[in-house]
């Protein structure tokens, strides 16, 4: 007879017609059930550096402060053996009666009271040593805070270094150049004064030289309009006249004197610059020059000219 095969290999061979075929290629995770809390995947560091607190199970209440409103120590040996005095005189009591239970109840009480007493008092002296061991901690560290020096960056980066308030808001401050600032004021305001007071003189002079050229009556103001516009018989006109052969409206116009200056005339008769007609250089020179010796003479005579005297 051929030997058998094992049982185990006859269970661990699948037909490969029945072979169960998944519909994703995501792996089972066959480890941890959707109800497992892992069954999700979070991102976890390599490490854990949060420390693992065991969570206290009850709240220890905050012990009543059974030392208070006596001057007695009730926790030295001599008040508690006050408190839990034993009987005077044994009693003898039946086995297993209400006498015994009674009797045991009464020294489990002295013995509770002597226990809660001493244990009441340490941790109230633990307490009391916890909290001033804090406080003087926070005494140490805030009397560094207050003796440590300056640090660089606070130094560099502060507004004002080695700023007296005191001085500052109470004193006078020291101003070692204020007579030479004073002085210096000072010949500005005379020199402001003589420059007011040279234009003052100047402005004066200007006005009694021209003052001769004022119209203060109406004959003067007549006889100005005459000959500025002249009369309804014999207006004034503009331009050249051509005597006999003059047609009418000639000379009725401001245009006939020419087209006036434009801003570049101007500008190049400033500058000296050549312009593209001859009379007008000549003539844009001749009143340069004229007006700068003119201002020549008065700088040197100190008066101003009157027109006669320009021409």
């Amino acid at each position: 007879m051929p030997p058998r095969a094992s049982l185990s290999t006859l269970s661990a061979w699948k037909c490969p017609q029945c072979t169960a075929r998944s519909f994703s290629t995501t792996t089972r995770q066959l480890a941890v059930g959707p109800e497992h809390p892992r069954f999700v995947e979070i991102p976890e560091p390599p490490q854990q550096t949060v420390p693992y607190n065991v969570p206290v199970k009850g709240v220890l209440p905050v012990p009543r402060n059974v030392f208070a409103g006596t001057p007695k120590d009730l926790s030295s040996d001599e008040q508690i053996a006050l408190a839990t005095k034993p009987p005077a005189r044994e009693k003898k009591v039946a086995p297993r009666s209400r006498e015994e239970w009674k009797v045991k109840m009464s020294e489990l009480r002295r013995q509770n009271l002597r226990e809660g007493l001493k244990s009441l008092k340490a941790r109230q002296q633990s307490e009391e040593q916890r909290v001033a061991a804090r406080s003087r901690a926070k005494q140490a560290e805030r009397m560094k805070q207050l003796n440590m020096p300056e640090r660089e960056d606070e130094r560099l980066t502060a507004p004002s270094n080695n700023l007296d308030l005191d001085a500052l808001f109470n004193k006078p401050i020291p101003d070692p150049t204020r007579e030479e600032r004073l002085e210096r004021k000072r010949l500005n305001l005379e020199a402001d004064l003589l420059r007011r007071q040279e234009e003052r003189a100047d402005a004066l002079h200007s006005l009694y030289m021209n003052a001769r050229d004022f119209i203060v009556t109406p004959q003067q103001l007549d006889k100005a309009v005459d000959a500025a516009f002249g009369t309804p018989e014999k207006p004034v006109g503009f331009g050249a006249g051509m005597g006999a052969w003059d047609s009418v409206g000639t000379g009725k116009s401001i245009w006939a004197e020419g087209r006036p200056s434009r801003v570049q005339d101007l500008l190049r008769r400033a500058k000296n610059a050549p312009s593209d007609r001859a009379m007008d250089d000549a003539a844009g020179y001749s009143g340069i020059n004229k007006d700068r010796i003119r201002r020549i003479a008065e700088s040197l005579t100190g008066g101003k000219m009157d027109k006669e005297a320009r021409q």
